[in-house]
């Protein structure tokens, strides 16, 4: 317990010496995207460090109720979409406060291990929380560079 707590205010004291990312809406049908952050980021694009967590924190109103979000990320690569390994369901992993109701602001959190093994590019990673139809219910792409440090 103790350990999950130590983890849990490095992963929110990262997020809040962040600045603002700069990102575009890539087709949010249910959301309205107020502000991203990236743990660690102070300057884009923003540092994906190999052998730690990427931790990202969406503000947002949303404009439908949604059930069962589902998480979608991906590493745009020379044009090709590459699905970053997260965990599907929002809700069991509490990325976002369930169920999502028309018109209540909150936030989208979520943390993606950067494995050693990817290589190291620059990256526009797309994330997007899908909503009970599949449909983007909040979209957005920033650029980031995979590194050492």
């Amino acid at each position: 317990m103790e350990f999950t707590l130590v983890v849990l205010s490095a992963v929110f004291l990262g997020v809040a010496l962040a600045d603002p990312v700069k990102f575009q809406d890539c087709g949010s049908k249910g959301a309205t995207i107020h502000s991203v952050n990236v743990g660690g980021c102070t300057a884009e694009p923003c540092h994906l460090v190999h052998g730690k967590n990427a931790t990202m924190v969406v503000n947002y109103t949303a404009n439908e109720d949604v059930s069962k979000p589902t998480n979608s990320i991906y590493g745009i690569i020379a044009g090709v979409p590459v699905k970053f390994p997260s965990p599907e369901d929002c809700c069991a992993n509490k990325n976002i406060n369930c169920p999502i109701k028309s018109g209540t602001s909150s936030e989208y959190n979520i943390a993606i291990y950067v494995s050693p093994s990817y290589p190291k590019i620059q990256v526009l990673v797309k994330m997007a929380v899908l909503d009970d139809s599949k449909q983007d219910f909040l979209c957005l792409v920033f650029p980031a560079v995979i590194a050492d440090n």
